[in-house]
């Protein structure tokens, strides 16, 4: 389980596991495009705990999460497993894994979209890296960012500890040019 591409595990008291994977396809079970950020959003507000039930019953590997994440009927919501409190940090751990990525952190331009098109990063996962459309599908944001990374890394990009050949030269014909001076 890659923690760090945003799959969560979460275990009840009785031994029931529940497995979370912000995966393009379960993304876009959230809703349309709009929805999606709507929800991340909602994460942040004041009905983060309805918003957050929401998204950990989509991202839920399992059929039933309801031991865990609770549920609402005709004689009112009922708790489950998990405290609120602990659904809401997951949710948006998952959402910033399934939409925005982690992969490079502080790298983002700050720029806010108002959709979020997974059908997009799955075309892009297929043509570009040459993934099946099960494969593109399952990946999470931040997986599709290291993945592009790796194979297309950027000319001149200073994220690389090794400088480029146009670097290197430029720095060799410096300290030669002050050894000599």
């Amino acid at each position: 389980m890659l923690v760090e591409c945003g799959f969560v595990r979460a275990c009840t008291h009785d031994g029931l596991e529940f497995t979370f994977k912000p995966s393009f396809r379960r993304i876009s079970e959230l809703g349309d495009p709009q929805a999606i950020v709507a929800t991340y959003a909602g994460l942040f507000g004041p009905r983060a705990e309805l918003e957050a039930a929401f998204v950990l019953a989509c991202l839920c590997e399992q059929e039933d999460p309801t031991p865990l994440i609770g549920w609402t009927d005709d004689l009112g919501p009922h708790a489950g497993a998990m405290p609120a409190t602990e659904q809401i940090l997951i949710a948006r751990h998952l959402m910033q894994h399934g939409i925005a990525g982690k992969a490079r952190p502080g790298k983002g331009d700050g720029k806010f979209a108002d959709r979020f098109n997974c059908a997009e990063y799955i075309s892009a996962a297929r043509v570009h890296l040459g993934l099946s459309s099960a494969d593109a599908e399952a990946l999470s944001m931040t997986e599709f960012q290291i993945m592009f990374a790796m194979k297309f890394p950027s000319q001149g990009s200073k994220d690389r500890d090794v400088p480029s050949r146009e670097e290197y030269d430029a720095a060799m014909k410096a300290h030669q040019e002050r050894s000599r001076g």
